[in-house]
């Protein structure tokens, strides 16, 4: 992960610009789980200025995850624009969002947890197959069977099945 440290003592001021391609390897390093694999490339403008530095990150291309409901291979297209403005300060903290403050005596920044968290975030909450132009699922149709057959096999506790029939007015 040392291509993803960068040492912003020694820059000048101006802007910087740094590419990275993204692939399996970088997220088993940094071990997430969630994506497994990934076609990304990553343009990193940073800018620096006397008092701070402002990362613009752009981050294009595709990883992989497991579906939620087939646990099929799912890719998911990824257009990510970021910004984070660091500081210079006292101690480590993360003002907002976009603000991250560190200590005066750093001398570089390391942008690899920035790009994971940022290609996260990105992914939707639910990662699903989508349907196809008549409304069926893509998902494994074979597993999807299994789990219908399951569903329709497990039998509900009667006390519960008793309160199917309360009417509530």
């Amino acid at each position: 992960m040392k291509d993803f440290i960068i040492p912003f003592r020694g820059l000048s001021i101006g802007v910087h610009k740094y590419k990275w391609e993204i692939d399996k390897k970088f997220f088993e390093t940094i071990e997430n789980p969630e994506i497994d694999n990934s076609n990304l490339y990553v343009d990193l403008k940073l800018e620096k200025q006397e008092r701070m530095l402002i990362l613009n990150f752009t981050i294009t291309g595709k990883v992989t995850v497991k579906c939620d409901r087939c646990l099929d291979d799912l890719d998911i297209s990824v257009d990510n624009n970021e910004v984070l403005f660091v500081k210079f300060g006292s101690e480590r903290k993360e003002e907002t969002e976009e603000v991250l403050i560190i200590p005066e005596s750093e001398y570089q920044i390391d942008v690899s947890r920035l790009i994971n968290e940022f290609v996260t975030l990105s992914l939707p909450l639910k990662k699903v197959h989508p349907m196809d132009e008549n409304g069926n699922s893509l998902c494994n149709k074979e597993v999807i069977k299994k789990i219908d057959e399951i569903a329709e096999t497990k039998t509900i506790d009667p006390r519960w099945e008793k309160l199917k029939n309360l009417k509530i007015e």
